[in-house]
């Protein structure tokens, strides 16, 4: 077939199931549903932004995105979230995507988004499109006979059990708490939320249910931890979200967490590349660490984005942005940050360096330092000495991190 009969637009409601049976088959599904399984995630599809790839009345392509808010300091980038990305496996290398992604992209910047993010299933894919790798993050394995803590401090506060509906409320304002803390956080939409509380057998992958545990102080919740038991005598443990407001919540989740019973070897996701777990035990190499990149971010517009953190260091720097994959961000801009916020505007300054957007992506959140970038050949150093300003000014003292998959 001639790839030009691929037509992008938005699927009808009464399409939406035959969406979400494509988006199953790109993903290496067979396309089946339970009826309650279809339901749900046609109620998933419905809360996103969808574009389909049609060949006559087949659909071949899928593409979505929600609507996100993004955490850069204290102030919200609004974002879109770019999720179910497949091409069915009949339609490979036609450009269905090359087609799609900009039909997004333009529709996000006519809605007021300043940026677009995305998990990447293959690395190599987006680049091509602006993102840049902006945040890490780490994986941990470890036996629980291995977990003997070296702090001997003990929280003041104390440790309930939930059920994950039950608990929904309170790791809510722990997580609206931690927000301001991590660049790059991205705000779970209350229909998230909701899912989460759910917890739909099917879903489970065999697993258990979703338990919770939440940090207290003074009936403040501080902290919360999301699990489940796994294996076929349960007596495994997945850890899916562990977030605390300070080192007595991440503290008191941990020890909560090593003290269950029953537990051969406890598996951890999405955790910080700075988390303090590694330091916190007795024997560091028992912990299992695989590092993993987690959001890849496409700048739309560069001086709402610039201009939401904090910097930490104060300086004027003239960057050129080159962005060929649909020209939002292109063009030289002057920043001006400090600790107190930034101002940045189009100037005719020449630039002191030159990087492509999806390397601005990539220094926006303190993810990499823009001299490591400089030594890989991927920002241009114009004028001596401003990568080290880059780096001073960039630099967070707490590395960008987000647990919120999409």
């Amino acid at each position: 077939m001639n790839k030009q009969k691929i037509e992008i637009r938005r699927p009808s409601p009464d399409q939406l199931p035959a969406f979400s049976r494509a988006i199953s088959i790109g993903f290496g599904g067979a396309g089946t549903f339970l009826d309650e399984q279809l339901a749900h995630f046609t109620n998933i599809v419905e809360a996103t932004y969808p574009f389909a790839a049609f060949d006559g009345d087949q659909i071949v392509g899928s593409l979505a995105y929600i609507d996100y808010e993004t955490v850069n300091s204290k102030a919200r980038i609004s974002t879109a979230g770019i999720t179910m990305v497949t091409v069915s496996p009949t339609h490979r290398r036609r450009g269905i995507l090359s087609k799609m992604m900009p039909a997004a992209m333009a529709e996000a910047v006519e809605r007021g988004h300043a940026m677009a993010s995305l998990y990447a299933s293959e690395p190599a894919i987006y680049g091509r499109f602006g993102y840049g790798v902006a945040l890490f993050r780490e994986r941990y394995k470890i036996s629980r006979n291995r977990t003997a803590l070296a702090i001997t401090s003990k929280p003041a506060g104390e440790m309930r059990y939930k059920s994950a509906k039950d608990g929904i409320s309170d790791a809510r304002e722990v997580f609206e708490k931690v927000a301001s803390t991590r660049p790059g956080w991205i705000i779970r939409s209350s229909n998230e939320w909701k899912w989460l509380g759910i917890d739909p057998e099917w879903d489970r992958n065999d697993d258990s249910e979703l338990h919770t545990g939440i940090y207290y102080v003074n009936d403040s919740p501080e902290g919360y931890v999301n699990y489940r038991r796994t294996g076929d005598g349960r007596d495994n443990m997945r850890i899916i979200e562990l977030v605390g407001v300070d080192r007595d919540a991440e503290l008191a989740l941990w020890n909560y967490c090593f003290g269950i019973d029953l537990v051969g070897e406890i598996q951890v996701g999405d955790r910080p590349v700075d988390d303090a777990l590694p330091w916190m035990l007795q024997d560091t190499r028992a912990l299992e660490r695989i590092p993993q990149d987690c959001i890849w971010s496409r700048i739309l517009d560069v001086p709402t984005v610039l201009e939401s953190r904090a910097y930490s260091a104060t300086g004027d720097l003239s960057i050129k942005v080159i962005d060929e994959s649909g020209g939002y961000a292109a063009g030289t801009y002057l920043l001006s940050g400090s600790g107190d916020g930034a101002t940045c505007v189009p100037t005719d300054k020449s630039p002191e360096l030159t990087m492509n957007v999806a390397i601005l992506g990539s220094i926006t959140f303190g993810g990499t330092r823009p001299s490591v970038l400089g030594r890989s050949g991927l920002i241009d150093e114009n004028a001596v000495g401003s990568l080290s300003k880059a780096d001073a000014m960039f630099v967070t003292q707490k590395a960008p991190w987000n647990v919120v998959d999409f």
